[in-house]
């Protein structure tokens, strides 16, 4: 989450004043004030006098530190309204980016293309539990990182390609790279642990059942029964949902993660 939230920021070019392993401190940008801060009779105040407005500044918990909130300050966590609020933003905002590593250089640099893809999993059973998955290939080797833009956020980068720097091209195209990228995912969530599915169908069992005992003396309602029996079927039935969030191309320089050891090989 404190990955998710310096980056967020930071990208919506927001000063971040303070950080720790329990909060971020960030000096909301004006922009971002008007998104998410739901101060719109400040602002249209503010425009009606033209006048420049004062945006707040906000601290955000991780985790829980047992003493009370003061003003301005507010937990956060995977799930709750505020993430998201952040990730339909950042989802509306960019959902594709492409962007060239930026070294000084006055010979020629070569430049490798990186497929980066943040999936948003969805654990849906009466409620939902949402995280993020960050990964990237490497469009020639086939390479596959974890955790990809927190180990090159200090790299800098350029919107177009900086001079004395070429480009390789893919040996694997973007949508075939998109394409393995979501079958390793899928194949990680199948072999996970879905006690959670086994419960959450036994609880429909349960319920369906007693709707059954409550309606089976009453014939003349079946198309109440149907339209509640299928509420409850709705209601929990266990599913996993997988969706691309954002993702992009970036060049980065020949070797960058040749020092990395947790690169695995591509399916």
């Amino acid at each position: 989450m404190m990955t998710f939230l310096k980056q967020f920021f930071t990208a919506c070019e927001c000063q971040i004043t303070h950080q720790d392993d329990q909060s971020i401190t960030v000096e909301l940008s004006e922009q971002m004030d008007r998104a998410i801060m739901n101060r719109p009779f400040y602002w249209h105040y503010k425009d009606q006098l033209n006048e420049k407005g004062a945006p707040m500044t906000v601290s955000f918990y991780v985790k829980d530190t047992g003493q009370p909130l003061r003003a301005h300050e507010e937990y956060i966590s995977f799930g709750s309204p505020r993430f998201h609020q952040l990730l339909h933003y950042a989802g509306q905002q960019s959902l594709f980016i492409r962007l060239y590593e930026e070294c000084p250089s006055i010979k020629p640099l070569q430049l490798e293309p990186w497929l980066f893809v943040h999936f948003l999993i969805s654990y849906e059973a009466n409620g939902k539990k949402e995280r993020i998955e960050s990964v990237a290939l490497h469009l020639i080797s086939g390479t596959i990182q974890r955790d990809f833009l927190t180990k090159i956020s200090d790299v800098p980068f350029a919107q177009t390609i900086p001079s004395f720097h070429y480009v390789l091209s893919p040996f694997i195209t973007p949508i075939s790279g998109l394409k393995r990228l979501q079958q390793m995912v899928m194949n990680e969530l199948n072999q996970e642990n879905h006690e959670w599915a086994k419960e959450a169908k036994n609880k429909q069992d349960k319920e369906i059942s007693l709707l059954r005992s409550f309606y089976e003396n009453n014939p003349d309602d079946s198309e109440e029964y149907t339209r509640e029996k299928e509420a409850i079927i709705r209601r929990f039935e266990p599913a996993i949902r997988l969706s691309v969030w954002n993702g992009g191309l970036l060049y980065l320089s020949a070797g960058r993660f040749q020092t990395f050891t947790d690169a695995q090989s591509a399916l």
